[in-house]
């Protein structure tokens, strides 16, 4: 897999306030194009000097769901996946 920065896009601050997220592209070995984010958290390399930056470019609040999740669907889809185990993922 070949990943690579967003030269073209700045450091953003993510919703939370503290989360800098780096934009990365890049391409898989079957040649399927990607687009994601780096994060950097307080006290990794790098922070502090991007924090200006990504300050400037903050994200705006995500959008809370239109219909909340029904716990009933996702404890099936929970069940089918085998994340309801112990060990596993909960809400």
């Amino acid at each position: 897999m070949t990943a690579y920065s967003d030269d073209t896009s700045p450091p953003v601050l993510a919703p939370d306030g503290v989360t800098i997220r780096l934009p990365l592209r890049g391409r898989t070995e079957d040649g399927i194009h990607y687009r994601g984010y780096e994060e950097l958290q307080p006290g990794e390399d790098g922070y502090d000097e991007l924090l200006p930056l990504a300050r400037a470019n903050a994200a705006e609040p995500d959008d809370p769901p239109e219909r909340p999740v029904d716990p009933e669907t996702l404890a099936l889809i929970l069940r089918d996946s085998g994340l309801d185990g112990a060990g596993g993922w909960s809400p």
